[in-house]
């Protein structure tokens, strides 16, 4: 039998929780009505007899984590559902309370067994505090990914990716990304077939990549070197952009210019203007009616062949999927 455990903390997204419920409930149905059915047994688990989520309602978990830990049989998967956390004080705040610091007991013990974990949004920290992602590739909430490089340097963050897959660790990105983590988790234990049933049935489209989510003008860094590197490129989009020409701009090296992107961004300043235009693009496509050929230029690129193919690899789809 492979057993997928969900962790439940007091405040958990009630979106999030649901999301990983019915989406394992689904592929375990459509499993269990399958020529080659298996036993797939699917519990929450929490620190206490009962939680609380994000919106108040009182939930009775199926296990403790007590329970978890004396367990014989090795979990197939733990998930952690998204914390609806969003700020650094809110997140030192959290993960000093009682049953986040025995989350973290919990996920250091079973990552030593080679259980894979899964987590989502600002659940991600928790596994970065735990300590069980260094050396790993993740992914987050695009939007506090400067403040997990700042607290978890060690780990390697692309915020641009819906998922990540780096050994026995799976990470999603903002929020309802939740869906897609459920839907790899059924992949994966159930089988492609039967994940393919659950996006069919649930209405799950594949999304490659948060860039098209971001929005243009949030700003999130707090090296004011690379917050004005963004808010310089952000003017200039429809001309030529070199490094050296912005790292002239910014009076600083280029070889200092692209160290500080790197450090806050996880990217190079190439890819960094490059994001930066295709986010703008992105912007462009959802909220005009201009053409392809027209938000191309107004970003930075010759025609809309150069536009399309970029937005075709960067975000998986066509422009006009986007609209």
């Amino acid at each position: 039998m492979k057993t997928l455990l969900i962790l439940v903390l007091d405040g958990v997204m009630d979106s999030s929780l649901a999301i990983t419920l019915d989406t394992l409930k689904a592929g375990q149905g459509f499993l269990a009505r399958s020529r080659q059915p298996a036993a797939i047994r699917i519990a929450t688990v929490g620190y206490g007899k009962s939680v609380s989520t994000g919106a108040g309602l009182k939930l009775t978990p199926d296990m403790t984590f007590k329970e978890v830990a004396a367990l014989d049989a090795v979990p197939e998967w733990i998930i952690v559902p998204g914390l609806g956390l969003t700020s650094d004080a809110e997140i030192e705040a959290r993960f000093a309370r009682r049953d986040a610091r025995a989350a973290m007991d919990l996920l250091q013990a079973e990552a030593g067994r080679k259980v894979k974990i899964a987590a989502s949004c600002s659940a991600v920290f928790l596994f970065g505090q735990a300590g069980v992602l260094n050396g790993h590739q993740v992914t987050m909430t695009w939007w506090l990914a400067s403040l997990f490089r700042s607290r978890f340097p060690d780990v390697k963050l692309d915020e641009s990716k819906m998922l990540v897959r780096d050994r026995n660790c799976l990470t999603a990105g903002s929020a309802f990304a939740q869906l897609d983590l459920a839907l790899a988790i059924v992949a994966d234990t159930m089988g492609s077939s039967v994940a393919q049933l659950c996006s069919r049935y649930l209405l799950i489209d594949q999304r490659p990549s948060q860039v098209r989510y971001m929005i243009p003008t949030h700003r999130q860094h707090t090296d004011p070197t690379v917050a004005a590197a963004e808010r310089w490129v952000d003017k200039h989009l429809s001309e030529p952009i070199s490094v050296a020409r912005l790292s002239s701009t910014l009076a600083v090296s280029p070889k200092t210019l692209g160290r500080r992107i790197e450090a806050a961004t996880g990217v190079s300043p190439v890819k960094f203007i490059q994001r930066r235009r295709l986010m703008r693009a992105a912007h462009l496509i959802q909220t005009t009616s201009l053409s392809i050929d027209a938000i191309a230029e107004q970003v930075g690129y010759q025609d809309g062949t150069a536009l399309r193919k970029l937005v075709k690899r960067e975000f998986g789809t066509t422009p006009g999927a986007l609209r």
